[in-house]
């Protein structure tokens, strides 16, 4: 799967890594790290296009290996790294995302693509 953030009308692209794929129990959680992406999208008026991206997608390369990599071993270590948020393809978030951390993600990226 390629992810076509490189268009001139969004210079922001949001992957909501979600494992509903393989724990169906995993849904409220997604849906409650969309709302919370969708209102700092809201908040700081960034343009930004969301997609969520299964963790079986994610695993077979849809996203770096060093990302995989940290969710593994986040998994591993007992503490829950999903739904796991990127911002430009950086890890933002590991688990449920937290409003301001996601605002300043976005302002700071926004803040560069604007030079």
């Amino acid at each position: 799967m390629k992810l076509d953030f490189h268009r001139k009308e969004t210079k922001v692209g949001i992957v909501i890594i979600s494992a509903a794929c393989c724990m169906p129990g995993m849904v409220p959680l997604d849906e409650q790290a969309r709302r919370i992406v969708e209102q700092a999208i809201t908040e700081t008026g960034v343009k930004a296009d969301v997609k969520i991206m299964q963790a079986t997608t994610a695993f077979f390369g849809g996203v770096p290996k060093q990302i995989m990599a940290e969710i593994i071993s986040r998994s591993q270590s007992g503490q829950l790294p999903v739904p796991a948020i990127l911002i430009n393809g950086k890890p933002i978030s590991y688990g449920m995302p937290q409003l301001e951390n996601v605002k300043s993600a976005l302002l700071a990226i926004a803040n560069i693509n604007s030079r």
